[in-house]
């Protein structure tokens, strides 16, 4: 597989494409999947099976991640203006065939509260959604340098419990 046959098949489609989304001007938070469509992803199965594909899918967010910190600095955009992590929120048993897509979850401006809502909604007990992404992220060897939160509510509207994971780049100690 060529990187440059993903870039053109996959990334040059998605709105990630120009790493300037991370920076707009949003009033709440955004959430981009790395793949906005299953026919994209099906490609990478069909090359790496389904497990390999949502590694290597963490892989690929935790380059943009990357990216987005170092072009935050050159933007001179305090590491506390712009909450950045991992997210994932299909965990759908229907699509049995389909690989959990991440997505790059983005809070923008002072993310304290945002941060301290998660923790105090963190939900104790480890669900099995937890267990399967943390078990990506290890077989990654990535586990130890992020923080695994998960969100867990009820909708009545729609009678449906959503489950969102986030995964949060552990702070670097110099």
């Amino acid at each position: 597989m060529k990187l440059t046959d993903l870039y053109k098949s996959i990334i040059s489609k998605e709105p990630y494409n120009d790493m300037d989304i991370f920076f707009s001007n949003y009033e709440n938070f955004e959430e981009i999947p790395l793949i906005s469509k299953y026919s994209s992803a099906n490609q990478l199965v069909e090359s790496l099976g389904k497990s390999n594909t949502l590694d290597f899918l963490i892989g690929l967010s935790v380059f943009l991640i990357n990216s987005i910190s170092a072009i935050a600095r050159t933007k001179d955009i305090k590491k506390q203006e712009l909450f950045v992590a991992i997210s994932f929120t299909n965990f759908d048993e229907s699509h049995e065939n389909e690989p959990i897509i991440p997505n790059i979850f983005f809070y923008p401006g002072q993310n304290n509260d945002f941060k301290r809502s998660l923790k105090k909604n963190h939900v104790k007990k480890t669900s099995a959604e937890m267990t399967k992404i943390k078990g990506h992220f290890s077989n990654c060897h990535l586990e130890g340098s992020f923080i695994f939160y998960e969100s867990r509510f009820f909708d009545e509207t729609c009678d449906e419990e959503f489950v969102r994971i986030f995964a949060i780049p552990k702070p670097q100690k110099i």
